[in-house]
């Protein structure tokens, strides 16, 4: 009597047919279910991001953090952290000789890929726009400052509107 290839696999059939018989299908699903888990990956815009320009006047360098909240923490009494995810955004000006630290700033979410930051001096307050645009193969970071002088300062506004590369 010739051999079947399918044999092994006929009684093995057989055999899974006879267990769900004698147990029932419902004990397939009694199984527990491992958490799921949200993971971050890296946003492209994160990193640092150089003028340019080297001879920039205004924004020397910005560097773009982020935060991941993939995990809420709960302690005891229900109290919770965590879960949300955030930009910040570091500027640097172009002082002489090295560039002014401004310090990091959660971004706020502006719409159509706009984030911007401000920094409140007692003699101004700063606005700034970051966004990436890809041109030519490479991707850029427009940078867009707004200065809003107090009225005690009596400088005059104005915006700068400048690009950088990681």
């Amino acid at each position: 009597m010739p051999t079947s290839v399918h044999a092994p696999r006929r009684a093995l059939l057989a055999f899974l047919a006879l267990v769900l018989s004698l147990f029932g299908v419902a004990a397939l699903s009694v199984s527990t279910a491992q958490p799921a888990h949200a993971l971050c990956a890296t946003p492209p815009l994160m990193g640092d991001w150089h003028n340019i320009d080297p001879a920039t006047r205004s924004v020397r360098q910005v560097t773009v953090g982020f935060h991941c909240g993939d995990q809420v923490l709960c302690d005891t009494d229900g109290n919770c952290s965590g879960g949300e995810s955030y930009f910040t955004l570091r500027g640097y000006g172009a002082c002489t000789p090295t560039a002014c630290d401004w310090g990091s700033r959660r971004a706020q979410d502006m719409g159509d890929g706009w984030l911007r930051a401000t920094y409140t001096y007692s003699w101004a307050t700063k606005y700034l726009w970051v966004k990436t645009y890809g041109y030519y193969g490479s991707t850029y970071l427009r940078i867009y400052t707004w200065t809003d002088f107090t009225a005690a300062d009596g400088r005059a506004d104005y915006a700068t509107d400048e690009w950088a590369l990681k």
